[in-house]
């Protein structure tokens, strides 16, 4: 039987996800104009440097989807938030990037959050736990970490598909 945090957690999941496809599609709508437009079809390597900005903002954007307050929208609507597990207090942006780049390996993530519904990979590693919170957000809004969250995760993303680039496998 599947406990009920685990279904809290997917429904939060799939929202996160949806929103996720809604935002490419809204991203991608002008490169799908440019294209309507133009007279002449452009190369594959034109639109496949595009589509590799795009997919770099997009998991930049993944990254820090629980930047405000320790929730994504997912987590809004499911009464969800990232806490710091040493403190307690509301996780602050960067923990909540490093917990995201861990969904990476959603298979192993899955596989152990079935077990552990309170904590994942991520998780463990971040030092962050997430749990209900019925509460209004409260204490300051942290701009400077979210901030240099969205860099740093920016700046990460883009080493990483240079360095899948530079194996080959983007070709």
């Amino acid at each position: 039987m599947i406990s009920t945090k685990i279904l809290v957690r997917l429904g939060s999941a799939v929202i996160d996800i949806i929103t996720i496809a809604l935002t490419s599609l809204i991203i991608s709508i002008p490169s799908l104009i440019i294209e309507l437009v133009k007279d002449s079809p452009s190369s594959p390597d034109e639109y496949s440097s595009f589509a590799v900005y795009e997919a770099i903002i997009l998991f930049t954007i993944f990254l820090n989807k629980d930047l405000y307050f320790g929730r994504s929208l997912g987590k809004r609507f499911t009464g969800l938030r990232v806490f710091s597990a040493k403190s307690g207090q509301t996780a602050n942006p960067i923990r909540c990037a490093i917990r995201n780049l861990f969904s990476l390996l959603w298979p192993l993530e899955g596989i152990i959050l079935i077990f552990s519904p309170e904590s994942r990979i991520g998780d463990l590693i971040a030092g962050t736990r997430v749990k209900e919170s019925g509460e209004v957000e409260n204490g300051k809004f942290q701009v400077s970490l979210a901030i240099g969250s969205i860099v740093v995760s920016f700046v990460v993303v883009y080493a990483l598909f240079k360095f899948i680039d530079g194996l080959g496998i983007m070709n």
